[in-house]
This record gives structure tokens, C-alpha cells and sequence, in this order.
């Protein structure tokens, strides 16, 4: 067969089943099981699975993060069916965020006896454990861990900060906080179990990304008083919401994310309402702390003296109270409105 009668075959191949493509895949369609020989010797494919393989280009084009993702749905294309992704690979196919690249190989959990040893290949590792019917589900056609047990997988192997960050977005979909304690209650003789209890009392729902995470984690680490986070405060006929507040020294928290002015053509008009909504809020007599990523992650001690200067050097002596949890528009009764 020609060279491009073959790209043609695996144009519809991987248009029909996404990024990566199992042997499997080309038998059902009625291809030849040498179309992906072909592929691999022609450099058109790669192969990153026992029977897994995907396009060189879209390889060549992705970070170390989207490989691992691809090398995670290779190997989950290729697990027996009581093998489900966990850790690292099933937060990337769950869509839950990740504070570091992942490292290493994708690893799954199969039901068993934990004190059995691993399965490995040059591909992945299979690990034995607790694994009820309720934490098994599947993304992309691959089995994954459902998103509790993997907050609960993340905070036993990668610890508190990374579990936190995980906990948070689970809890903000909707995920109630006694899935992870429920699944932790069963593993009580696991390694790690404890930081797991501990992530799950601090998790946060209303914590809306990875930013507004870790920079939680650097007061719960110093074992300082936790910021809320997305408070509603009034200036007016205005409201604002606010990133995290902390309440009894009267200091407003802004995360700045990496793409936040990133090649856009509003960026302008973005960084003068921001000032504009920024001396507002200090005329209610708020400090004001601007953080970033590297702040909240690799500089935490500069954070917290920041944030107790600008407690130091507010205008007001009164704590200011014009606050909410909930929306303005929400019912007053429900709305913990403040002052």
C-alpha cells in the first residue's frame, strides 16, 4: 500500500478514536495490523504503549505533561479490566490539576491484596489495594479511579500540598467531603493515611484553582489562620470578589495567574480596572496583597510577612465588615453577609 494511502488510513483511524490508537482499534475497523508497523517504520507513528501508538507529530508538539497524559491513555488502552488508573495519570485524564510535571511511569490500582507486589513493564505499573466498585470509572475509554479516591491516591504518594490542590478541585465540583474520608476509613493501615485525613479536613470547596490552593497551603502549613476564599465585599453600589480575605486582619489575598494578560489584546483595560477595583477596595480600609505562582509555591514565608505588613499598615484601625460569602443577589438570610 502507498505511503499516502496509509496516511489517509490513519488520518480516519485517529479522527475516529483521538490521540492514541490501540491495536485493537485497527482490527475492529477492518485494517491491517501492518498499517501501524508501517506507520512506526515510516516515523509517522510512535509507539508508547504494549499495542498503543500515536501520531509522531502530535508527540513532537507536546509538553512533558501532555506526554505523560498520552503514555497514561497507552497504557490504560492496554490494562485487563479490574485495572484502573490512579495518581498522577488518572488527575490528568480527570481533568484535576497537578502541582509539579508528573514523573516517572502512569501507575494503576487493581483490587487486591496490597502487601502483593507491583506489575511493572517499560510502560507502566499495575499496584494491588483498595478499590470499591463506587471509585471506578472511565475517561477517553480508559478505567480511572474515581476523582475522590484520586485526591485521596495524590495526598498518600505526593503529600499535604499536592493533596490539598487536588482535594480543593474535586470538593469544588460538587464532591462531598466525607467521599474522601469514607474511602480513607478503609485504608487506615495504609502509608500515607494520615496526611490523607488531613487533607480532607482542609480542603475547600470554594477554592477555584491551583493558585488559590497553594497559597492556602502556605498559612495551613505555618499553621496560620486560613483565608476564605471568593468573598463577595461591597464598596458601594459595586461588589467585588475577592480571591481570599482574611477577615480578622482585615487583608484581601489576589492570586496573579500566569495567563492573565497573556497576548491579549484587552490587557490594557484589564490592568486599569484592576487598579481602579483595587483602590476601592483599599478605601474600605482592606489590605491588599498581590501574589503569584512563585510566591505561593516557592516563596510562602515572603507571602505571610506581606500579607502581616500589610495587616500592620492599614488605614483604618476598625476592621472593615461588608463582606459576604455568597453572591449579593443571593437571599440575605443565606448570604453571611458581614456588617
Amino acid at each position: 500500500m502507498s505511503v499516502l494511502a496509509d496516511r489517509r488510513l490513519l488520518d480516519q483511524l485517529f479522527a475516529r478514536w483521538g490521540p492514541v490508537v490501540h491495536l485493537h482499534d485497527v482490527v475492529t475497523g477492518g485494517l491491517p495490523r501492518a498499517l501501524l508497523i508501517r506507520g512506526v517504520d515510516r516515523a509517522d507513528l510512535i509507539r508508547v504503549g504494549k499495542a498503543a501508538f500515536v501520531r509522531q507529530q502530535d508527540w513532537a508538539a507536546a509538553d512533558e505533561r501532555e506526554r505523560f497524559r498520552l503514555r497514561a491513555l497507552a497504557f490504560g488502552l492496554c490494562l485487563r479490566e479490574d485495572a484502573h488508573l490512579t495518581g498522577e495519570a488518572a488527575a490528568l485524564l480527570l481533568g484535576l490539576p497537578l502541582v509539579d510535571d508528573p514523573s516517572g511511569l502512569p501507575v494503576a490500582i487493581r483490587p487486591g491484596n496490597a502487601h502483593v507486589g507491583h506489575d511493572r513493564s517499560p510502560y507502566g505499573r499495575v499496584r494491588r489495594g483498595y478499590l470499591p466498585l463506587t471509585c471506578r470509572t472511565e475517561r477517553a475509554r480508559v478505567p480511572v479511579v474515581s476523582p475522590a479516591f484520586c485526591a485521596v491516591d495524590i495526598a498518600r504518594h505526593l503529600g499535604p500540598r499536592d493533596g490539598l490542590v487536588v482535594a480543593d478541585a474535586v470538593l469544588h465540583t460538587g464532591v462531598d467531603r466525607e467521599a474522601l474520608t469514607r474511602i480513607a476509613e478503609h485504608m487506615l493501615a495504609y502509608p500515607g493515611i494520615a496526611t490523607v485525613a488531613w487533607v480532607a479536613a482542609h480542603a475547600d470547596g470554594r477554592a477555584e484553582s491551583p493558585l488559590e490552593s497553594v497559597a492556602r497551603y502556605a498559612f495551613l502549613a505555618a499553621d496560620r489562620p486560613v483565608p476564605l476564599s471568593n468573598v463577595w465585599i461591597g464598596a458601594g453600589s459595586r461588589w467585588f470578589r475577592v480571591d481570599h480575605l482574611l477577615p480578622e486582619d482585615g487583608v484581601v489575598l489576589e492570586g496573579d495567574g500566569a495567563v492573565k494578560y497573556r497576548n491579549r489584546p484587552d490587557a490594557d483595560v484589564i490592568v486599569t480596572d484592576e487598579k481602579e477595583r483595587e483602590r476601592l477596595i483599599r478605601g474600605l480600609g482592606y489590605g491588599v496583597v498581590r501574589y503569584t505562582w512563585a510566591d505561593a509555591v516557592h516563596r510562602p514565608g515572603l507571602l505571610l510577612h506581606r500579607v502581616q505588613e500589610a495587616a500592620r499598615l492599614r488605614p483604618h484601625a476598625s476592621l472593615p465588615t461588608g463582606w459576604r460569602l455568597d453572591p449579593p443577589w443571593a437571599d440575605a438570610d443565606g448570604g453571611s453577609l458581614r456588617g
